[in-house]
């Protein structure tokens, strides 16, 4: 592939998947930072599930984060993944663009 298409499938890629890392690493970091200051243990080791119980102090914010990180059953489950394949496409459409800029470099 050229790079000129290369660059443009990369772009239009990191734009669209863009809210969606944010909101999966966004809601990963607030549950760390709030698991930081009170310590938090899941009854299905760190996995959310639609019917577990959640403990009586839990405020709505932490079940929402939960949902968005772990949560969505088959639904989550894939769009997971599609974050993870969108991610190693940004990586290596990102490394070739590098690797193809650094050739041309050299060669001047």
């Amino acid at each position: 592939m050229k790079e000129v298409g290369l660059r443009r499938w990369h772009r239009g890629l990191g734009i669209i998947v863009a809210l969606f890392i944010i909101l999966q690493t966004g809601s990963g970091f607030l549950l760390s930072l709030g698991e930081l200051s009170v310590p938090h243990t899941h009854a299905h080791e760190g996995a959310y599930a639609p019917g577990h119980d959640h403990k009586e102090g839990e405020s709505s914010w932490h079940k929402a984060l939960e949902f968005i990180h772990y949560g969505g059953s088959t639904a989550g489950t894939i769009y997971r993944l599609v974050i993870g394949i969108s991610l190693l496409a940004m990586a290596v459409s990102g490394s070739t663009i590098f690797f193809k800029m650094r050739a041309r470099f050299r060669k001047s």
